[in-house]
């Protein structure tokens, strides 16, 4: 794949992210959702993909690319490149440079090749970096707790997660664009719980189109689709990356409803499914973020025990007060030392992991705390008990 300069990104030419809520990105790290040309956010009830594509609002991004520019609305992958890690914009272009792609870079868009799928919100867990946006659960959670329940945003962020179900227009017009897709990402909500995605995948096979499509999964770990084998089998690849950020109570903490030796059941479950399939790649994703950070050395070891075919250090940039960028700067300077000590294979994204926290802006961890203690009381927990070493760094009681 040809492209004009280094810190050029594909994705607005060929990829569209739908939210869990039916909002759509360029990719799912851009910060701004696509508009109209009034300014009011396309929403998948209503609009199509040519049109999103077509829009002003993408027009003019890839114009910024096509000109050189870093746009705004990139700024993730701008903050992890300058701390030396691998952006998502540059984990694209090396995923995807096998593709066919036209060598020709106009502010037109492309044949879309590329999906990244968030089928709503529905899910188990009610994990303590997410919320009601891309978890049904958390959203129910908060419900029980907000005084006006349906005038709220918990409420909305419900409702809305249900547009797959809602709208089959959006399901004939996948069929549609098909054709030219190559790559198809499934994240959530819990993706192995949203029936409809497999519907979708076996029309792909009916169609003869599955053998040119690689598909990537981001699962929680707690679900195994017993029928998804007999589809799968079809597709160019199946990668299946379990979202694992920590080990036992820790694990179980941070992802309430989880069970951790349920979870390693089942990865254990999809090994031998990947034995009787060559196609089925197994990923581990790692989200750094402040409840882990400080214990990245047992996770590391843990991963490396399980036999991934990839492994993957993300980082948090949403809820930012979890974001390990914004902890007071006492907490870097010991997490810095820490994870700069670590000797194993891991060490150099440790490194960069240092540096993309140190790049950010660090707080006094006041709302830190705050958020931690209100889900700490609303399911009679203790950070402090699970995570001691941790708490003291922030000041938690």
């Amino acid at each position: 794949m040809k492209i004009p300069h280094k810190k050029f990104c594909v994705l607005p030419w060929i990829s569209l992210e739908t939210s869990p809520i039916g909002t759509v990105r360029p990719c799912c790290l851009a910060e701004d959702e696509i508009v109209d040309d009034s300014g009011v956010k396309f929403d998948l009830n209503r609009a199509g993909f040519a049109d999103i594509q077509n829009s002003q609002h993408m027009i003019q991004l890839r114009q910024q690319f096509q000109a050189g520019l870093q746009p705004e609305t990139c700024r993730k992958c701008w903050s992890e490149e300058d701390a030396g890690r691998t952006s998502k914009r540059m984990h694209t272009l090396d995923r995807l440079k096998h593709l066919p792609i036209e060598r020709v870079w106009t502010d037109e868009a492309k044949p879309l090749m590329f999906l990244d799928l968030k089928l709503g919100n529905i899910c188990n867990l009610k994990c303590r970096i997410c919320g009601s946006w891309s978890s049904s659960t958390y959203a129910a959670e908060e419900l029980k707790h907000t005084a006006d329940p349906k005038n709220s945003y918990h409420y909305t962020m419900m409702r809305a997660g249900a547009w797959p179900r809602q709208n089959p227009v959006f399901w004939q017009e996948i069929d549609q664009v098909m054709d030219h897709v190559r790559y198809i990402e499934f994240t959530g909500g819990e993706p192995f719980m949203i029936r409809e995605h497999f519907d979708m995948l076996l029309n792909l096979v009916q169609r003869g189109l599955a053998q040119n499509i690689e598909i990537h999964y981001n699962t929680n770990g707690t679900q195994w689709p017993e029928y998804a084998e007999d589809i799968w089998r079809h597709f160019k690849t199946v990668e299946i990356a379990f979202s694992i950020d920590d080990v036992g109570a820790r694990f179980e903490y941070q992802r309430a409803n989880a069970v951790w030796s349920e979870v390693n059941e089942n990865l254990q479950r999809f090994r031998e499914l990947k034995q009787r399939n060559p196609n089925i790649q197994l990923q581990v994703c790692c989200t750094v973020n402040v409840f882990n950070v400080l214990y990245l050395e047992d996770v590391a070891d843990w991963i490396d025990q399980q036999g991934f075919d990839f492994v993957y250090w993300n980082m948090l940039h949403q809820a930012e007060c979890f974001s390990i960028s914004t902890l007071p700067d006492s907490a870097k300077q010991v997490i810095d030392q820490r994870l700069r000590s670590i000797k194993n294979k891991h060490q150099s994204e440790f490194a960069r992991i240092c540096d993309f926290m140190i790049n950010g802006i660090s707080t006094d961890g006041t709302e830190l705390i705050k958020q931690i203690s209100l889900v700490d009381q609303r399911r009679n927990q203790n950070f402090a008990k699970v995570e001691p070493e941790m708490a003291a760094l922030i000041g938690y009681q």
